[in-house]
C-alpha cells in the first residue's frame, strides 16, 4: 500500500530530498517507506540533523562505532551493517570494530554476539583453520 494523498506525497518528497542531501546523496528503503507519512519522515529528518549535523563533538569514526554497538545490542541488522561500514570508511580499524564486539559480548552476551558476527560476516573474512 502506498500513500495516495497528493499533498502528503509532495511534502514527503520534499522532505526525502532534504534527507538525501543531509545523508550525502543516499536513502535507505526504510526512509522511502517512512515517506508514506510526511510527519514521520520529517521527524526522522529532524532527529538525523540534530544527531549528525549540529553541535557535533565526537569524531565521526567513534560516532559510527557507537551507533554500530547500539545496533548490535538491539539486534538491528541494518544499523549494524550500515554503521560498521561507515566506521570503516572513516578510519576505524578491524581491532576497533572487534573491541566493540567484545564489549557487546561482555555486556549483552552470546545471544547478541553470534547474530552480530553473522550480520557483519560480509565485511570480515573468516580465519581458515588447517585440518
Amino acid at each position: 500500500m502506498k500513500q495516495s494523498d497528493e499533498d502528503k506525497l509532495k511534502r514527503s518528497l520534499e522532505i526525502l530530498q532534504e534527507l538525501k542531501e543531509a545523508r550525502g546523496g543516499s536513502l535507505l528503503d526504510s526512509h522511502r517507506v517512512m515517506g508514506n507519512d510526511p510527519n514521520l519522515i520529517n521527524m526522522f529528518l529532524q532527529q538525523y540533523v540534530n544527531c549528525n549535523k549540529k553541535d557535533i563533538s565526537i569524531p565521526k569514526k567513534y560516532r559510527e562505532l557507537i551507533v554500530m554497538a547500539v545496533g548490535m545490542a538491539t539486534g538491528t541488522e541494518t544499523t549494524m551493517k550500515v554503521h560498521a561500514k561507515i566506521a570503516l570508511d572513516n578510519g576505524a580499524a578491524i581491532d576497533e570494530i572487534f573491541e566493540v564486539i567484545r564489549i557487546i559480548f561482555f555486556t549483552c552476551g552470546v545471544t547478541k554476539l553470534l547474530p552480530a558476527l553473522e550480520t557483519l560476516g560480509d565485511l570480515f573474512e573468516a580465519i581458515d583453520v588447517p585440518e
